[in-house]
């Protein structure tokens, strides 16, 4: 239908270009596309419509949805100009400053930013000179609101553009990888000022109220420059101990609690701490006997006889009894010394123990381990196990200054032991050099005292040492324990010496291991090295 001459303005969207035409050309193609005529359900008019708007109504609405110009009215709308000058539906016509942005999309940040301008000052800061008169609650951020953020406070604003240059040094980029640092800061700072110092307890809430949070790099920022508060240091194993201990009858419950505290040397008599690791797994290996005894009509630890553990370990399968047995005889041996029994019921009971000679892997399982580790760091932990048979324990706490490339040594510190010195190879020397490189390349910046670094310690200004899980990672993907491939080395280096001594002193062992191995490669000889 060809356009007619009109007074200067569209019929449809009322755009004045005095050109004389009644439709303009977006209307006119607006017409091609939905050519259903109906009654627009906000103006009135009969027009073509889509969703059941027209043209005019549509655009119209688009354009105030975000109204950073001002040209939202009350009891009316605004008109605007047709020809080269008429707004269009097309959100990539009109760039700003030649960006890839389209203009809904500029004038929607323009509208946040604006909004963000004018929110207020929270009222929630925290103020350094105010006494606590008792302690507070934890906050509760899970009912937070992301449109409801206060605007920050100058010290605030500095210390935001501080992190976001802090994250900058050590190769994050703001905008994306660190973005989700940027809001926790943000949203923290926004509530609670940076007056006082914030709480480790809050980052770490907020960082898990959506995927678009991170806590661990604010953490690490706020702990350098003495903005973090610290949470109270909780072991999880401690706490699965003494959940499982509570778990027993009421008398059970506190023997096994006392047994617990003794365990961490707080009992009446001072002594060594364990690892929570390992009273945990005491507790648990327990937990099930001490539950048997109780339907059994056993009330009290003290009507524990030494049959009753003979028969409840004999009831076990063989690969459960040494795990049940050493526990039990610390409980008993612990209530003993704190004198809540009169006597030892488990001093008597033994085990028979087999004991388990080393043997060698099959060659093909050695065949291209290097090659199956992947990156620089994985290839030289590899090759730390197989070469010189350092442990998981071993690998972890090395220091940057325990490795001597220009003599070729390596020192493991063991506590409680004398220092290992391990005289390194060509290859692991090599690998341990493409590994330093790579460490360097990657985070330039960091202040880890440890030779091997992950992701996650390298970030960390507190410089932790990197876990477990990263090297029986490593392990994994090479498809063999770091266990059986130390034991491998161990033993191909018995097969050509007889001598303890000499694998005491190329791998640090102790004599009853030392002598292990011997006795594993020559079962014949038996070397005796009091009778040499």
């Amino acid at each position: 239908m060809p356009r007619r001459q009109g007074d200067g303005s569209c019929a449809h969207c009322l755009a004045w270009a005095n050109d004389r035409l009644t439709l303009c050309h977006g209307c006119c193609g607006w017409r091609q596309l939905h050519p259903e005529v109906s009654d627009c359900e906000r103006c009135g008019r009969r027009l073509p419509l889509s969703s059941r708007k027209c043209r005019f109504c549509t655009l119209l609405l688009r354009e105030t949805a975000a109204d950073v110009s001002g040209i939202a009215l009350t009891g009316g709308d605004q008109l605007w100009f047709g020809g080269e000058f008429a707004l269009r539906m097309s959100d990539r016509y009109l760039s700003a400053g030649g960006s890839s942005r389209g203009r809904f999309q500029v004038k929607e940040r323009r509208m946040r930013a604006t909004v963000r301008d004018e929110r207020p000052v929270s009222p929630h800061l925290v103020d350094p000179a105010q006494l606590e008169l008792f302690p507070a609650p934890p906050r509760t951020w899970a009912r937070l609101n992301p449109e409801d953020e206060y605007a920050l406070t100058t010290e605030a604003k500095a210390l935001r553009d501080d992190f976001a240059d802090y994250l900058r040094r050590n190769g994050v980029d703001p905008r994306f990888a660190g973005g989700g640092s940027l809001r926790t800061l943000r949203t923290l700072t926004g509530r609670l000022g940076v007056a006082a110092p914030l709480r480790e307890a809050d980052v770490k809430a907020i960082a898990t109220l959506s995927e678009n949070h991170n806590g661990r790099r604010v953490i690490c920022f706020l702990r350098l420059h003495g903005l973090l508060e610290p949470e109270p240091i909780r072991k999880a194993e401690l706490i699965r101990a003494r959940t499982l201990a509570s778990s027993l009858s009421a008398p059970f419950a506190a023997a096994v609690h006392l047994w617990i505290d003794v365990l961490l040397g707080q009992g009446h008599q001072p002594s060594p701490a364990l690892a929570p690791v390992t009273i945990y797994g005491d507790v648990w290996n327990v937990v099930p006997t001490l539950k048997l005894w109780a339907i059994s009509g056993i009330t009290d630890l003290k009507e524990v006889t030494t049959d009753d553990i003979t028969a409840a370990l004999t009831d076990m399968p063989p690969a459960r009894r040494r795990a049940a047995h050493v526990p039990l005889r610390s409980l008993f041996r612990a209530l003993r010394r704190e004198r809540r029994i009169f006597r030892d019921p488990a001093r008597g009971v033994s085990l028979p123990q087999a004991v388990k000679l080393p043997t060698p892997l099959p060659s093909d399982t050695l065949k291209g381990l290097l090659g199956k580790a992947g990156d620089a760091r994985s290839k030289f932990i590899v090759a730390l196990v197989a070469v010189h048979a350092l442990t998981h324990a071993d690998m972890l706490p090395l220091l940057l200054e325990d490795l001597d490339r220009v003599r070729g040594r390596l020192r493991v510190r063991r506590p409680g032991r004398r220092d290992h010195i391990v005289y390194l190879d060509e290859i692991t020397t090599e690998l341990a050099t493409a590994w330093l490189r790579e460490r360097h390349r990657r985070w330039p910046q960091t202040t880890s005292p440890y030779l091997l670094v992950s992701r996650v310690s390298a970030a960390d200004e507190a410089g932790p040492m990197m876990t477990k899980e990263v090297t029986k990672e490593v392990f994994a993907r090479v498809g063999i324990t770091a266990g059986k491939l130390r034991e491998d080395r161990i033993y191909d280096e018995a097969r050509y010496t007889d001598d303890p001594v000499h694998l005491m002193r190329t791998f640090g062992l102790a004599t009853s291991t030392a002598m292990k191995y011997i006795t594993a490669a020559h079962p014949d000889k038996h070397p005796d090295p009091i009778q040499a």
